[in-house]
């Protein structure tokens, strides 16, 4: 999945991107997700505070709507349930965002069922935030995200 940008501006601009991929997971309260150890991020559900990322993998207890800083890494999604990983893999990008509404959200918005947001996790390959980028007059940039499934044995 690539994202291209050439410019052909006079003038260089600054723009954030990103690549919303939803993953369908049978239910995101026994996910976990590696890849995002250490990293700050800042935190949208809690007024955009910067938090810092343990050791331990990201697991979903709540609303979830973060940036993470500074993140090159590969990133897993781990769903035993089903027994499989996600793995996204990508260039050209120093951010990601990690979503899921849970309920109240997911009752608020129109075009979320009530009822979906236990078997979806968003991971978004992106340049946000801090990481917004400026684009050069006819400058080029290229975003990419690279999405494996494989299957866990018992």
């Amino acid at each position: 999945m690539p994202s291209l940008c050439t410019s052909r501006a006079p003038d260089p601009f600054d723009f954030e991107e990103a690549l919303h991929t939803y993953f369908s997971v049978r239910d995101v309260r026994g996910v976990t997700l590696t890849g995002l150890e250490h990293p700050e991020y800042l935190d949208k559900v809690g007024a955009y505070s910067r938090r810092r990322q343990g050791d331990e993998p990201v697991r979903f207890v709540g609303e979830a709507d973060r940036i993470y800083l500074n993140t090159r890494a590969a990133c897993v999604i781990h769903d035993p349930v089903v027994r499989r990983q996600i793995i996204i893999s990508k260039t050209g990008s120093d951010s990601t965002v990690v979503w899921n509404p849970w309920i109240d959200k997911a009752r608020a918005m129109p075009d979320f069922g009530d009822e979906e947001w236990p078997e979806m996790l968003c991971v978004e390959t992106c340049n946000a935030n801090a990481h917004r980028r400026t684009l050069p007059a006819s400058g080029c940039h290229t975003m990419t995200a690279v999405i494996q499934v494989t299957e866990v044995q018992a």
